[in-house]
Formats: structure tokens, sequence, C-alpha cells
């Protein structure tokens, strides 16, 4: 009788299984060469126009993501006007660990 128990703790266990957990990426916005930047459909700058882009590109990218969200570090500015040269704004999107590849091909790091 008290295997059973053991035995049913056993299977509730391995049935959770591994999750897809969201997991924070981060990505260093430039000037110019971000990989959204041509889902930017408004005339004003905001960080909600920017967000609703961000989201539409990775929709398209069958990529879910929970989140976007905004940070600024000022040791990352990069103070040229080449597209490359980096705003220090960082921009964090929750994603599935699962597409940490995918994630990193466009950039993001954990």
């Amino acid at each position: 009788m008290k295997y059973i128990h053991v035995i049913v703790i056993l299977i509730a266990l391995a049935s959770c299984g591994k999750r897809d957990n969201p997991t924070p990426f981060y990505f260093d916005e430039t000037g110019c060469s971000n990989p959204w930047d041509s889902y930017y459909a408004t005339d004003t700058f905001s960080q909600e126009a920017l967000s609703e882009s961000i989201e539409a590109y990775f929709q398209d990218q069958n990529i879910p993501i929970n989140s976007v969200d905004f940070d600024f570090d000022s040791s990352k500015v990069e103070l040229c006007f080449a597209c490359h040269c980096k705003t220090g704004r960082i921009i964090i999107v929750n994603a599935p660990r699962g597409k940490k590849r995918k994630m990193k091909n466009i950039g993001f790091y954990e």
C-alpha cells in the first residue's frame, strides 16, 4: 500500500515534463537596423508604437511573445549616426526558451 503513494508521486512528477517557460531575451536597439523597423507604421515615435511593431514582427516570425519591455543603459550608447550604432535602449522580450536559437539568430541574447 505504501508503494502506491510512491508510484503516484513518480507518475505525477514524470507527467509534468519540461515546460517551455517564458525567458527574457535582450536586444540592443540600433539607430535604424533593427529587424522590426519595417513594421513601424506610425508617424510618431512612441514606445507603444515600437512595442506594436515588435509584436507584429514576432507574429510574422511565428515566435510567441508574452511581453515587450524597455530599459536604458547609458554605457551602451554609441555616439554616431550610422544605422548599426546602438542607442542605449534595451528591448526585453519574453519568449519561450525553446525559441532560443531563433532569438539568437535575430540578434537577441539572454
